[in-house]
């Protein structure tokens, strides 16, 4: 059975074994226990010493557990220094508490046979750790996106609020808010807070063609190839001609907004305040959302 490990420091210690390199006495690494070892930083990110003070005690508890007689301090420390250089820079993805796991698994045959207990064999042990399984199971977990969790619907209130009170205040400033505008309008229309006449919402389409038309025309001006200016020509013809419903529809939403934020500001309306008067009628739609589907799940059962 393999070792994590917070076992091999204690197996360690517990036989008063000595912990040096180059004769100087090296601190116990403090490294705790993970179920998962993809979920702390790659070996890259440990110091040296907890590197060789590491595989000094995994290679200790290498020989321990095969009862074969324990190396000279010396070779062991050979050993030790060889597999701190190699195995970062070989395998610079290993994480520090998989080196025990690799070592344990690798001498109870599970990578296949070996030859003896040399630099050789323990680097085969880490490569063939990285490919096992286990290892690729460890990957998933930590790759597996969390299950997204719907928030409440006091939750998404606020949240729209926020963003359209933030927008609010970027256009008062000057700021472009043209990314979120159409979120905004959305929020806001829901709120049945854009009230306009027929009349009106005419002239919100008029004005959306007008700035779209501008910005085509100008990027007619900036354009050589005979082919795109052949489509801008076209895509002028069908604003002008009403063809493209979606793209006129959009910006005049997007108009209607920063008309309703200069007619807040003018009549010195608390937008706050007017948005939370209005919550019962975003919160009036979520369960008319589930109603329906629930009615159409209870046909579909009958049928």
């Amino acid at each position: 059975m393999s070792k994590d490990i917070t076992q091999i420091i204690v197996d360690y210690t517990e036989n008063n074994q000595s912990l040096q390199r180059n004769g100087q006495e090296l601190v116990i690494p403090d490294l705790p226990s993970v179920n998962n070892p993809l979920t702390v930083p790659s070996i890259k990110h440990n110091s040296d010493d907890d590197i060789f003070a590491v595989i000094l005690m995994a290679l200790a508890t290498s020989y321990t557990d095969l009862s074969w007689k324990q190396p000279s301090n010396k070779d062991k420390e050979y050993m030790a220094n060889k597999l701190a250089d190699s195995i970062p820079s070989k395998f610079p993805s290993i994480r520090l508490h998989e080196i025990p796991e690799a070592f344990a698994n690798g001498i109870r045959g599970k990578y296949g046979e070996f030859m003896g207990l040399g630099v050789v064999s323990f680097e085969n042990f880490i490569e063939a750790h990285l490919s096992s399984e286990k290892r690729e199971q460890f990957a998933k977990e930590v790759l597996m996106i969390p299950e997204r969790i719907e928030p409440d619907i006091n939750t998404k209130f606020i949240t729209a609020k926020n963003n359209a009170l933030k927008a609010y205040q970027d256009k008062k400033y000057g700021k472009d808010i043209s990314l979120v505008a159409l979120v905004v309008y959305t929020f806001l229309n829901r709120l049945k807070l854009i009230q306009y006449s027929a009349k009106k919402k005419w002239e919100f389409v008029d004005k959306a063609k007008e700035i779209l038309i501008t910005g085509l025309k100008h990027k007619l001006k900036l354009t050589l190839s005979k082919q795109d200016r052949n489509i801008i020509k076209r895509d002028i013809e069908n604003i002008q001609e009403g063809f493209a419903v979606d793209l006129i529809l959009n910006m005049s939403k997007r108009v209607a907004l920063l008309q309703y934020f200069d007619d807040i500001v003018l009549s010195g309306t608390n937008l706050d305040e007017l948005i939370d008067s209005k919550q019962y009628l975003f919160n009036e739609t979520e369960p008319n959302i589930n109603k329906n589907e629930n009615h159409e799940q209870q046909e579909s059962e009958q049928k």
